[in-house]
Parts: C-alpha cells; sequence; structure tokens
C-alpha cells in the first residue's frame, strides 16, 4: 500500500533540528503534551514607549567612541559578538525597524553610526500587537506546523516577559547559543574571583557614548544594551555570558584573570572539578542510556562525538591536577569548554525516559521499589551488555561498577566468550583483600608469573597487548588513577575494570561508571506505566517479570508492553504476552522485539481501533494532523460513525502510545520506529488474531472455523477432550493447550495446516504420544510437555525441528531420549524426566543408555539442562560420568539440575571448564544414593521453596563430611541436608563456607543436637541466612550453642521448627536480640517446649525493651507443656496473627507478651478461647477480642481448615474473592470474622501492603 510518510531520516547534527529526529516524549503518563523544540521566531510588534528619564552613566573603564542615533528611536540594542576588545561601527538600512550596536574583535573604538531617521518602533521577539491595543504573544514551531500561545497583555513589555518561558526552553535546547529577549541570571559571585576589571554599575546614557561629531537628539529616551532589561545590571549579562562562553564571550568589556592570585586560582579549578563531575555524571547516564534498544541502533553515532570530547577534556583535567602545570593553561578557556560540552542536547534521549527519571540518576536520588531476584539478575545482564558496548573504545581506559555485593559480574564477564576472545592477558584480582596500589600491583605481578620487586617487567609485558585487569570489590581508598599508569597504549585494547560496593566512590578515577542501581530502568519504566502490578495475585506478579525479562531492556517496547497490560487481571493474557515477545517475526525486521510487542497490541485491539491504526500507518503525515481533521477524514472513509467514536479511539491510541499528542492534545502523530514495524506487520497480511478462551471450562474445542483467522489460541485450563481433525490455521504462532486433563489423543492430521506454528504447550494433559504432523512443524521453537505422566516415548523424529529452542519434558516418564536430539542444534533448553523406566517390569524393553553419548555435547547453544531420573535406574550410575563430561563442555550453560549418586562426581564439575565456574551457575544438585520408595515427610510447599533458590544443594543419606559438599556449599545460597546419617552440628561443615547461605533445611538428621555449635566469641556467622526450617530432629536440643557475634543470623525471616521432641530451648536471650528481622515463627510438636524464651534472671530485665519488632505471625501448635509465650518478655510489638492449637496448658496470655495494638487474627479451639484469661495491667486496656477470633473445629481436620482460612486471608490481601475452600467449608463464624475483617482492611488500606502480608501469612 503506497503511504504519504516520507522515508526515515538520519538524526541531525548537533545544533540542528530535522523534521525527522524523534521529538521529546515523556513516557511515564498516558498521555500529554511534549515540550516543543523551539526555533528562532521574529515576529513584528508595536512596542510600548519607554521611560523619558534619562540617567548620567558612572564612569566606563574603557573609551567608547560616540553614536549618532535618530532622531525617533526609543530604544538602542548593543549586539554583543566577537571577542570584546574594539567596537566597530555600524550602518544599519535607512529601513531598520531596530538598531543594534554591533560589539565587533575589541571594543575600545567605535565608529559613528548614521540610523535611519525612518526608524519606527522597538519591536520584541513573537509580540503581535492587536488593532485593539493590547499585544499577544506565541511561539511558532515550524517542525510542527503550529503555534504555542503565551497570552495577551497590555503593553509589549508584559508579552515579551511571557517569553522567559521560551527563553528557558531555548537555552535548555541551544544552550549558550540561544537567541532570547532577557539574559538568563545567574549567581555571579561564583566568577567574581575571574572578573578584576572595573564594571559599569548603571544604565548606559545615550548622551554619554558619543564621539566628536555626534549630536544627541533631545527625543532620545535611552539606551540598552541587547538582551538586558530595563533596570537590569549589566554586569549580569556580563557575567552571564562568560558563564556559558567563557574567553569566547561576547560582551562589552575584556576580562582579565591573575593566575597569579592564589585565591582566584583556587576558586577557578574548584569550579573546573566541580563542573567536570557534573559533565561525566552526564555522560555516564547517556551512555547506559544508549546501551539499551532502541537507542542503541538509532542515536549513538550522534552522542559518539560528544563521549569522545568529554573523555579527551577529563583526560586534560587529570592530567593538570597530576602535573601541577595549572598556571600554564588558560582557566577560564577551560571552564568555557566544559560549560560548552555540558548544554549537549539529550532530547531523542528524552523521547524514550522521562526527564525526571534521568534528573534522579544525575542526582542519585533514585528511590527504587525493591524488585524481584529475577529483576535484580537483570540488572546484571544489563551492565554487562554496556560494558560489551564500550569496551572496545580506546579511550575508555579504566571502568567502574558501584553498587555489586558480589562476584558474580566480574566472573561472568572474564568468562564471556567475546571477551576471552577480545583481550590476550585477563587477571583477576580480589582488591578486598589488599589496602594499598602496591599490594595490588604484587598481586598483578603474582598472576602473571613475574617478580613482585621489578615493576618494569610488568610494563613490559602488558603495554603491548590487549589485557584486562579486574578488580573486584576495590577498596575506597586506593586512587585507580595510580594503578598501572604506564600501560597505556591507544593500539590495544586495555582496560580496568574495577567494582565496588558503594556508588560514586571512584567517579572522578574512572573513565566510565556503571552503577546497578540505574539499570533498574526498564523494571521502573515498566513499573510506571504498567501501575498497581503489585496489587495484582502473585502469579500475575510472576508474569509480569517474565514479560520484563522478554522485552530485553528494549525501553520502547517496555512502556508499549506495559501499557498494553494495565489493567489485566487474567494471567493467561500475561503468560502469552511473554511468549509473543519471543517469536520470530515472517519478515526480515531490525527490531524484533518491537515488532511482537505491536503484534501482541494489535491482537489486543478492538476492530474499528484497528481500522483506524492501519489507516494512520498508512496515510497519517509524518509531522502529525490535527484531531478533528483526522476524525473526519476515518468517518469520510466509513471507519468510524461519529466524532466521539473518534475521540475515544485516539484517547485509546494515544494510552497505547501507538499515537503520541502534542500542541495541548488537539494533534496526533505516530513515532517513526512504531511506523517501520507496523508497515512490516501490515504487509504480512497476517493481521493475527487472539482466540482466548482459557479456563472456560469448554468441554470442546472451537469450530474450525474460529481458527482459521487466529495468530493465537488459548485453550488451556479446559475440560477438552477431543481436537478438530485438520483445523485450517495459516496466520496461527501459538496454540495453548495445556491442563485440558480429558485430552488424550491429538488427530494425526491435527498439524498438517499449521505452517507458522512457533509455540506448542500440551503440559499437564493425558496424551501418550505426539501424531506425525508434529514433526513437520519446522518453524517449531518451543515445545512443552510438561507434567504428561503418560508420555512415555519420544519419536526420533523430533530431530527434524531444527529450530526447536525450548524442549521441555519434565515430569514425563519416557525411558530415554533418542540420538537424534543432537541433531537440535538451536536448543537453548532442555528438561527431561526418566520416571518411566523400572528394573523388574520392563526387562524385556531396556535401552543400553538414559541418554545416548555425545548427545548433550553437540547442544552447544544449551543455556538450561534439567536432568531427572529414577534413582532406581541402574543405567544412569553407568551414564552419569559420561553426561558430567558433556556438561562441561557447554560454554554457554548457566543453569543446571543434575542427580549425582556419588559424592566424588562433584569433583568433576568444580574442575571442568570454565564455564561450570558454580559461582555463576543456578543449580540444583541432589547428591547421594538415595531409593524413590522412601518418601520424605517434608511438606511440598517446603520443598517448592527450596527448589526456587538460586543455587542449591541437596545431601541426601550423607556420612561425614566430605570435602566436595564443603566446597560446592561455599556457592550455594539454598541447603537441604535429609538424612544424615553422622552429623552432630551444622558448623561442621564449617561455618565459613556458608555466608551465602539463604534458605536452610533440615530432615530427619537424628544425631544433630544443636545447629550452631562455636566457641570464637564475637564471629560473625550466618549472616545472610533467611529461612531456617528444621523438620523431625530426634535428637535436637538448641538452635545455637556458644558465644554469639553481633550480626549472626541478623537477616533470618522465618523459623520454623517440625517435631523436634527433645527441643526445649528455642531463644537464649542473646539469640533474642540478633533475630530483628524475625517475621514468621512456627513451632509445632515440640512437646518439651515449656516458653519459647528461656534463660536467668529474664525478671530483672526492663519492660520498656521490645524484641522481635518485626515478628507479624506466631503458630504454636502441639505443645503440651507451653505455660507462656516469651516468659514475660515484651515481643513483637508489630503482631498480626497468632495461631494456637493442642496448647492445653497455655490458659493465661499476657498483654506485654502479645502486642494487640497491630493484631489481625487469633486462630485456636473454641473451648481453649473460652476459657482462655489475660493478666491484668494497670497501663495497658484488654479491648474485646471476640470479633477477631476464628475458631477451628475439633471435628475437623485442622490443617485443612487451617490452609483454608490462610487461602481466603490471601485472597483478601490482594483484593480479589476469595477461592471456595475444599472440603467441609468455611464456618459461620469465620465467615463473619473474615468480613469485619474485609471491612477492617478497607478502613486502614493506607497502612497496610497487601504483597507483604501475603507472605507473612503464607503456611
Amino acid at each position: 500500500m503506497e503511504t504519504k510518510r516520507r522515508k526515515t531520516e538520519e538524526f541531525p547534527a548537533e545544533g540542528s533540528r530535522d523534521p525527522g529526529a524523534v521529538d521529546s516524549m515523556k513516557l511515564s503518563g498516558d498521555s500529554g503534551d511534549d515540550k516543543s523544540d523551539l526555533s528562532d521566531i521574529h515576529s513584528n510588534s508595536n512596542a510600548e514607549g519607554l521611560d523619558d528619564d534619562v540617567q548620567k552613566p558612572e564612569e566606563h573603564p574603557h573609551e567608547v567612541a560616540g553614536v549618532k542615533p535618530s532622531t525617533n528611536v526609543e530604544e538602542v540594542h548593543f549586539k554583543l559578538e566577537g571577542h570584546p576588545h574594539e567596537v566597530a561601527g555600524v550602518k544599519p538600512s535607512t529601513n531598520v525597524e531596530e538598531v543594534h550596536f554591533k560589539l565587533e574583535e575589541h571594543p575600545h573604538e567605535v565608529s559613528g553610526v548614521k540610523p535611519s531617521t525612518n526608524a519606527k518602533e522597538v519591536f520584541f521577539r513573537g509580540v503581535r500587537k492587536r488593532p485593539w491595543g493590547r499585544h499577544a504573544a506565541d511561539i511558532k514551531d515550524p517542525w510542527r506546523k503550529g503555534c504555542v500561545w503565551l497570552g495577551t497583555f497590555d503593553t509589549a513589555g508584559e508579552a515579551a516577559k511571557a517569553y522567559q518561558a521560551y527563553d528557558a526552553a531555548a537555552r535548555e535546547l541551544r544552550g549558550p547559543k540561544a537567541k532570547t529577549n532577557f539574559p538568563m541570571e545567574i549567581n555571579k559571585a561564583d566568577h567574581d574571583h575571574t572578573i578584576k576589571q572595573k564594571m559599569c554599575r548603571s544604565r548606559v546614557c545615550l548622551s554619554e557614548i558619543t564621539d566628536d561629531k555626534s549630536k544627541p537628539n533631545a527625543n532620545a529616551k535611552e539606551v540598552h544594551f541587547r538582551d538586558i532589561q530595563k533596570n537590569t545590571d549589566v554586569e549580569v549579562y556580563v557575567t552571564a555570558a562568560r558563564e556559558f562562553l567563557g574567553p569566547k564571550a561576547k560582551t562589552n568589556f575584556p576580562v582579565e584573570i591573575n593566575v597569579e592570585n592564589k585565591a582566584d586560582h583556587y576558586h577557578t579549578t574548584t569550579i573546573i572539578m566541580d563542573r567536570i563531575w557534573e559533565l561525566n555524571k552526564k555522560k555516564d547516564i547517556v551512555c547506559l542510556i544508549l546501551s539499551y534498544p532502541p537507542l542503541n541502533l538509532v542515536s549513538k553515532e550522534r552522542h559518539k562525538g560528544w563521549i569522545m570530547d568529554v573523555l579527551a577534556i577529563t583526560h586534560k583535567v587529570r592530567k593538570l591536577k597530576a602535573s601541577s602545570k595549572e598556571k600554564e593553561v588558560n582557566l577560564p578557556e577551560l571552564v568555557s569548554d566544559i560549560t560548552g560540552l555540558l548544554y549537549h542536547s539529550f532530547h531523542d534521549i528524552e523521547a524514550y525516559v522521562p526527564h525526571d527519571m534521568i534528573e534522579e540518576m544525575r542526582e542519585e536520588t533514585t528511590e527504587s521499589r525493591m524488585p524481584e531476584k529475577e529483576v535484580l539478575n537483570l540488572t546484571i545482564d544489563f551492565a554487562l551488555r554496556q560494558i560489551l558496548e564500550y569496551i572496545e573504545i580506546p579511550e575508555l581506559r579504566r571502568i567502574g561498577i558501584s553498587g555489586i555485593d558480589d562476584t558474580r559480574l566480574v566472573s561472568r564477564l572474564k568468562n564471556l566468550p567475546t571477551i576471552r576472545n577480545m583481550f590476550d592477558v585477563i587477571i583477576l584480582v580480589s582488591a578486598s583483600n589488599y589496602k594499598t596500589i602496591e599490594e595490588i600491583e604484587d598481586s598483578i605481578a603474582r598472576e602473571l608469573g613475574l617478580s613482585t620487586v621489578s615493576t618494569q617487567q610488568v610494563d613490559e609485558l602488558l603495554k603491548n597487548k590487549n589485557f584486562l585487569i579486574l578488580l573486584n570489590d576495590i577498596d575506597y581508598s586506593i586512587k585507580l588513577n595510580d594503578v598501572r599508569t604506564n600501560l597505556w597504549n591507544l593500539k590495544n585494547i586495555q582496560k580496568i575494570v574495577s567494582t565496588s560496593r558503594f556508588p560514586g566512590v571512584h567517579h572522578m578515577q574512572v573513565d566510565l561508571e556503571i552503577r546497578l542501581k540505574d539499570h533498574l530502568l526498564s523494571w521502573e519504566l515498566f513499573y510506571r506505566n504498567v501501575e498497581k502490578v503489585h496489587s495484582l495475585s502473585i502469579g500475575i506478579q510472576l508474569q509480569a517479570i517474565h514479560v520484563l525479562k522478554q522485552c530485553c531492556g528494549h525501553l520502547l517496547a517496555t512502556v508499549l508492553m506495559a501499557r498494553a497490560l494495565k489493567g489485566v487481571n487474567n494471567v493467561r493474557i500475561w503468560e502469552y504476552s511473554s511468549h509473543a515477545l519471543q517469536l520470530l517475526p515472517p519478515s526480515q525486521t531490525e527490531d524484533r522485539i518491537l515488532f511482537n510487542a505491536l503484534a501482541f497490541i494489535w491482537g489486543l485491539l478492538g476492530s474499528a481501533d484497528q481500522k483506524c491504526v492501519k489507516y494512520c500507518a498508512s496515510y497519517l503525515e509524518r509531522e502529525g494532523t490535527d484531531n478533528v481533521d483526522l476524525i473526519g477524514r476515518w468517518i469520510k472513509g466509513g471507519l468510524i460513525g461519529s466524532i466521539d467514536e473518534g475521540d475515544e479511539i485516539i484517547r485509546n491510541l494515544v494510552n497505547a502510545l501507538l499515537l503520541e499528542s502534542f500542541q495541548n492534545g488537539n494533534s496526533v502523530r505516530m513515532r517513526d520506529e512504531i511506523f517501520k514495524e507496523l508497515v512490516k506487520l501490515f504487509k504480512t497480511e497476517m493481521n493475527p488474531m487472539l482466540l482466548e478462551l482459557g479456563g472456560m471450562e469448554l468441554r470442546e474445542a472451537p469450530v474450525e472455523e474460529a481458527w482459521k483467522e487466529a495468530g493465537s489460541i488459548l485453550l488451556m485450563n479446559n475440560r477438552i477432550s477431543k481436537l478438530p481433525k485438520n483445523p485450517h490455521c495459516p496466520k496461527l504462532n501459538i496454540l495453548f493447550l495445556q491442563v485440558n486433563h480429558h485430552l488424550r489423543v491429538i488427530p494425526p492430521f491435527f498439524f498438517e495446516c499449521m505452517p507458522i506454528l512457533q509455540i506448542l504447550d500440551l503440559s499437564h494433559t493425558r496424551i501418550r504420544c505426539l501424531p506425525q504432523s508434529l514433526f513437520k512443524l519446522v518453524l517449531l521453537r518451543k515445545l512443552f510437555l510438561k507434567g504428561c505422566e503418560l508420555f512415555m516415548e519420544l519419536s526420533p523424529e523430533v530431530g527434524g525441528l531444527s529450530h526447536l529452542e525450548v524442549l521441555d519434558l519434565e515430569g514425563t516418564e519416557i525411558i530415554n531420549l533418542p540420538a537424534s536430539v543432537g541433531k537440535l542444534t538451536n536448543l537453548r533448553c532442555l528438561k527431561v524426566s526418566f520416571y518411566g523406566y523400572n528394573n523388574n517390569s520392563r526387562k524385556n524393553h531396556k535401552p543400553d543408555t538414559v541418554i545416548p553419548k555425545n548427545v548433550i555435547a553437540n547442544l552447544l547453544q544449551l543455556k538450561e539442562l534439567s536432568i531427572d531420573v529414577n534413582p532406581d535406574d541402574e543405567r544412569w550410575n553407568v551414564t552419569v560420568k559420561d553426561i558430567v563430561k558433556e556438561v562441561c563442555s557447554l560454554d554457554r550453560l548457566d543453569s543446571l539440575k543434575l542427580y549425582l549418586p556419588e559424592v566424588v562426581l562433584l569433583n568433576g564439575l568444580r574442575n571442568g571448564s570454565s564455564s561450570t565456574e558454580l559461582s555463576l551457575m543456578h543449580y540444583r544438585f541432589i547428591v547421594g544414593s538415595h531409593m524413590k520408595r522412601i518418601i520424605s515427610r517434608l511438606p511440598l510447599e517446603i520443598v517448592g521453596k527450596f527448589e526456587k533458590q538460586e543455587r542449591c544443594l541437596k545431601y541426601v543419606n550423607g556420612e561425614g563430611v566430605p570435602t566436595e559438599i564443603k566446597e560446592v556449599l561455599q556457592h550455594a545460597t539454598a541447603l537441604f541436608l535429609d538424612r544424615h546419617l553422622t552429623l552432630t552440628s551444622l558448623s561442621q561443615f564449617g561455618i565459613g563456607n556458608m555466608e551465602n547461605l539463604k534458605f536452610c533445611v533440615l530432615g530427619e538428621c537424628n544425631q544433630i543436637q544443636t545447629i550452631v555449635d562455636t566457641d570464637n566469641d564475637g564471629d560473625v556467622l550466618l549472616e545472610s541466612l533467611q529461612y531456617l526450617n528444621l523438620h523431625y530432629m530426634k535428637n535436637l536440643r538448641s538452635i545455637w550453642k556458644g558465644s554469639l557475634g553481633g550480626r549472626s543470623l541478623l537477616s533470618l525471616k522465618s523459623l520454623m521448627l517440625y517435631t523436634c521432641p527433645q527441643l526445649a530451648t528455642v531463644f537464649t536471650l542473646n539469640l533474642l536480640e540478633n533475630l530483628y528481622h524475625l517475621e514468621e515463627l512456627v513451632v509445632e510438636d515440640c512437646p518439651e517446649i515449656n516458653s519459647l524464651v528461656t534463660g536467668e534472671d529474664l525478671s530483672d530485665l526492663p519492660l520498656c525493651m521490645d524484641y522481635l519488632p518485626k515478628l507479624k505471625k506466631i503458630s504454636l501448635h502441639y505443645l503440651p507443656k507451653l505455660v507462656s509465650i516469651s516468659s514475660g518478655l515484651r515481643i513483637a510489638p508489630n503482631l498480626e496473627w497468632m495461631s494456637f492449637y493442642g496448647c492445653p496448658s497455655l490458659r493465661t496470655l499476657s498483654p506485654y507478651e502479645c502486642r494487640l495494638d497491630n493484631l489481625k487474627v487469633i486462630i485456636g479451639e473454641a473451648d481453649w478461647w473460652s476459657a482462655l484469661s489475660w493478666e491484668k495491667s494497670e497501663w495497658l486496656r484488654i479491648p474485646n477480642l471476640d470479633s477477631i477470633f476464628v475458631p477451628i473445629e475439633r471435628d475437623k481436620d485442622w490443617m485443612t481448615q487451617l490452609a483454608e482460612l490462610n487461602s481466603q486471608l490471601k485472597a483478601w490481601m490482594q483484593e480479589t474473592k476469595p477461592s471456595q475452600p475444599s472440603g467441609s467449608g468455611t464456618s459461620s463464624k469465620q465467615k463473619q470474622v473474615l468480613g469485619a475483617l474485609s471491612g477492617h482492611q478497607m478502613a486502614t488500606s493506607s497502612s497496610m501492603s497487601a504483597g507483604k502480608l501475603s507472605l507473612d501469612l503464607e503456611l
């Protein structure tokens, strides 16, 4: 289809404005006017008469020649140009309407000027006089063909003052070269030290600047300098001009700087350092944003020269400071150069990142919401991408990464294939171990195998090589400028990359600082535009993270997807959106992610909206058009029926960012990037539609006619048992059929007419095999068969799916993996489960191996590998050694799940290639021989939480303390000791090996008597531990034994104790003082516990101290000897949930032990509650708590009731409809309490966090 839009042009050079350039548009709001790029507009107007008073000037420090003004002149302007040393004469035209005195070159001599006698009035920019005498002010924008109205005023002077907004915007865009009516007032005190010449302190009288031949006219009223208002000090303009342009400023009077004056010199150098700091901060932010798509494709070249200039002037300043030759440099000129660079225009960047976000990064005041761990991991990915973007620039010698508290980024950078191929020498130094430069340089020499005595050898070795020196966790006292100063050779790629935990520590000592916090940029953009995602269900919050990850930091696509999903409560749409972003477009496109985002949004639009979008992509002028005109064209074309409908569609498209509004919302236009990708989308003639029928309890699939136009079909969570025999689906990309438990057979020709199907999900169905037509899907990229428990054999024809990237067979019952899987060279994710094999029942059908040799080794693109096997399968014990060797050859692997029946197999992973460095990977290792028939008594919920951790180690049926386990434990974030046979204390594994441990589960370790047993006074132990779960610990007697360091267990949030029959002590007083962040406590089936807190002289402690200040939930079940919660200590001032069951000895509660201020739920048996008494207090009044008590019925399973109640409370917290409980249902009393709580929640919603409480109330 022909289009009237012009071809996309490149961004203009600095200082120009091409109509094709991307205009500034804030992405944070639904709609709004753009800040227009302003041009110099000259409009005629009639000026008001000026004051006739003529004041006598003070003495001028320079001789000024005379001027013959016109008899009709009302105001004379001086144009300040060139170097202010002489004033040359100017002979204006006889028709001139505004007389300027042009100060050129050196303003020491002024020749006469004979202005025209026809000069009439003084005119201001953009001011027009109305016939009735008032003055109007507006700004014409030639690029957008419209006016920005400023208002109507009584006088021309007042109208001109309205242009001060124009002046500010012009300076923002043009910097010091902007043409304005009035000067910018600055604090000239900062520069008084550079100005030693006496200046004029009053207005200049016309009679004072005449030569011998001139005769001042009696009608001349007053002389004004150009760009200086009446009653404005001349010196203000002079100072402002030099503020912007330094020694090249166009001023009336020259500047003299005394470099010998120490005070002047000090103040000037201070200004230089302040501005170079600000300039580099601006450069760092620009470099960070330019590393994100689409800016890295369209705007990088425009800013490259500016970045090089900033680096050059920064190096110059560093050399001056180091060489003490500052007096030999023209400091004012240096100030001028730095200031000029500060006014570099970034309007194209602000088209993607809102100005306020950039300012927050510049001021380092960003207060980001704490994102999920997966989002924090994205910051490392984006930081690595930025490093790769700039690492080949020779001038960027030192790169600093701040705000990093682990070694993952440095280790991943070191092992990237691109980095290893780029550099001849890569050295990693743990700089936290060294406090001086000499120690760091000695470490570098040792890494090179050289003597630490002579640094000359190191310099000679490295000077002509491409080297990368990584300084991890460098101390703030180290001066990076002094590290290896004799190495640099611009002909080679030579870098020093340092990391620090604190931002800005070495900002002026590096050429590029990368703050990890700033790489939350895309997450902040998504969060701003999607709005209230934190109040949605947990499932949607997880899917939101997946969507953000699939956007890959693409700023425009991130905002488009966020606005498209704003207000969507259907988790299936969210899941579908993350898959849609991964599709391969049917046509060539430079921006796949943006193309897929627009295709997804197109599928969500209504029919009328789609027609209007297609019209705009085809016929809308590039510079935009008026809303009324566009609606008229839509109506004329039959696309809509009324103006109101058109207004509604424009609002929808602007809110979706498919169109942008400008000129106070009266006009719209389309972004060039969106236009390009929409044209490509329409050229494919796909125009895909979304058929979303998930979760509707369908028993039959849609009729075949409904499949024809669909690009995505979502039929998950239904009861479909039969599919169409051969549906015609030429446009189908995505097909979701998961969780249809009645689906057993797929027709043989079902996939025959789905030529472009890319994503197929058949998970949790009851199919036994795949039809032959599936293996003809040559474009299939993702195949999910997760949880298909009856699926037992994968056809060898799967090797023909050459584009397959994801093959998920987790939870199936297949017996072996066919050798043809090795042909899937594009495979990035492989998950398999081999549980179908049984040694006794399948002796007659027994493949020799689980996975044929070299299959894994051929999958060089593999990033995620999960192999789950039946521990009774003897074949795995033979295969696993070869599998470990093949895994070590995979360079791109970053996620690994393996079952290792012997501890010694860990050596293969630890000593393999660098690609298996455990500190960089997500892994889940199950180590130790065990039998499938032994069922763990650990709750499934705890198992699920454990498996979600980043690096998990499960050690089963262990004996002793193997060295291999201790070394893997150094990197693990989660540990599960299951049925360890000999361990008496967790400390035997070495507390120092558990510094990264966040999640710890111990189950059926019958010899353990205490968790931590230490004699080292003051050592900080288990500082990172957040979750501690102990289950069925037969001989456990205490949590902690020995001295306790000040920060030990400081991060602990959850403590759960189940079935510990010998445990009598939960908290000692010392331990209690460290548990500042504890939020949840569960103690169940521990019959020896009398009180949670034990110790001597507890009664003598001050009553004013509160322990466990963040504890919100206490669950005490089956504690027959419990008589007191905390032995009278004040605990948990913010307690919200209390649950009691099987605690018959607990007959009295104290308001000091159970703070009632924030209590919202009390759960227990009805007869226990009726018999309970409260200790009387002179200071605290006991309220009536019956309204928040929820009874547990004895004749029903109490665990089921507790789980149902917890589920409903979480639904209430998330402001969604509570799910219907299974079993017997909720009692009327429970419903009554839930209703009361719901009303209470509405009244206190501002003080409660639904997301936080949903975690606190989770069982």
